[in-house]
This record gives C-alpha cells, sequence and structure tokens, in this order.
C-alpha cells in the first residue's frame, strides 16, 4: 500500500498512474491531518508528499509522520526545491527526494527500493524488539524509551533508531555510508552529513547526564561507534 498526500489530485494523476504501476493500492489524500491519521490506522509502508509549493511548507508534514507513523517512508517529489530545503526535507525524515520532471522508471525504482527496505525492517524489528541494557544506560523500542542513569532522553524518531541501532551493537564500528543504510535506508551516498548533524544533537542530548558523555563515540577516520566501556567506567569512579 502507498499514500500520496497531494492538494491538487487533478495534477497528480500522472504521479499516481505511475505509482498504480508499482502497487495496485494507491490511495490519494490532500489534508495533512487527514494524512497522517491515515498514516497511523493503515500503516503505509511508504508515502509520497506531490508537493506544488516550495518544499518549506511541508517540513510540518514531514516532521508530523516522522513522530506519529515513524515506520512510513517518506518520498519527497518536488516541483520547486532549492538544496537546502532538500536537505532539510531529508534531515527532519524524508527517506527520499526526487524533482519533476522525473524519469517514470527512476521513480518506481525508488519506491520499490523503499517497499523492500519497509519488509527488510519489519523483519528485523520481530528479532530486534528486545530492550537493551548496559549499565546505567536502557533502551525499550516497544515503548520508544531510551535512559541514562534513570533520566529519559527526549529523542526524535530518527535520534532514536540511531541510538539503538549503535547500542544493539555495542562497540562495533559504523561507517556513516552504514548508518546511512541501515538507519535512513539510502543506499546512495551524498548525505553523510544527515549522519553527522543526528549524531551531534544526539551526543548533546547524552551529555545532560553522567554515563551518557562519551557514550557515542567517533572512530577517526572511520565512524562511530556505542562506547560500553564508559558505562563501566563510570560504575567503578
Amino acid at each position: 500500500m502507498i499514500l500520496v498526500i497531494s492538494n491538487d489530485r487533478t495534477k497528480s494523476r500522472s504521479l499516481v498512474a505511475c505509482i498504480e504501476r508499482v502497487s495496485a493500492e494507491c490511495d490519494v489524500t490532500g489534508a495533512t491531518e487527514q494524512a497522517v491519521k491515515r498514516c497511523v490506522q493503515q500503516q503505509y509502508p511508504v508515502v509520497i508528499l506531490d508537493s506544488f509549493s516550495r518544499l518549506a511548507n511541508h517540513y510540518e508534514t514531514i516532521q508530523q509522520l516522522q513522530r506519529d507513523a515513524p515506520d512510513c517512508a517518506i518520498i519527497v517529489v518536488a516541483r520547486q526545491g532549492c538544496d537546502a530545503e532538500r536537505i532539510m526535507s531529508l534531515e527532519l525524515g524524508a527517506q527520499d527526494y526526487i524533482e519533476y520532471p522525473f524519469n517514470p522508471a527512476e521513480l518506481q525504482a525508488r519506491v520499490r527500493v523503499q517497499l523492500r527496505r519497509a519488509e527488510l525492517t519489519k523483519n528485523k524489528s520481530r528479532t530486534m524488539q528486545q530492550p537493551v541494557k548496559i549499565g546505567g544506560f536502557a533502551i525499550d523500542n516497544s515503548y520508544h524509551r531510551a535512559e541514562v542513569d534513570g533520566k529519559v532522553l527526549p529523542l526524535t524518531a530518527k535520534e532514536f533508531a540511531l541510538l539503538h541501532f549503535l547500542a544493539s551493537h555495542p562497540n562495533q564500528v559504523f561507517s556513516r555510508e552504514q548508518l546511512l543504510s541501515s538507519v535512513w535506508g539510502y543506499h546512495y551516498g551524498g548525505f553523510e552529513h544527515t549522519v553527522a548533524s543526528h549524531i551531534n544533537r544526539l551526543r548533546s542530548k547524552l551529555n545532560k547526564t553522567r554515563a551518557g558523555a562519551h557514550l557515542v563515540e567517533t572512530v577517526w577516520g572511520v565512524g562511530y561507534k556505542f562506547n560500553s566501556a564508559s558505562l563501566e567506567m563510570v560504575q567503578t569512579a
């Protein structure tokens, strides 16, 4: 199932016809509030935001979808948009971006990528629902709750997913490209800065706790890791 968000169904007809070649179950809605509600109820694996105006007008929609339906993949299809708006859309949680005029075969391929990713994520989630607890750190995917020394961390959906992924593989180093693929679902380069900005925001929240200051460690020239040894150092200090 795929949901297309568009405030002009007439202009979106060609896009919808293109998407229906990938999935016969393609719904269209115009209102943001209704779109978010339908995503939560119907659990659409892919949502396509067909933008007819400046991308900045759709930031709130992307944020609401990320907050209330974090498992859906958002693809932005834009008629207008500068580099800054494109990057911001991805930073806020969109998984992909493509501009008009587009090659229909390319858009269909990108949708298939996200559908495959959604299926893989569903399969992985069945094996990754167990909470992770190391020393004073705990993260529970079922309750979307992460805490350090009893203090709950106010994480966004993507920050939580990033921390959960790293904590599920303690002390294993991941490159930015690997994190883009595993956490964001991007299978192409050019958005490594997205990982760095999320790592920085995650650290700023972890740094407010004594045990979390060195949890996410940079391995220079390689990537990042969840440093479980830092928790042991705090316990013995």
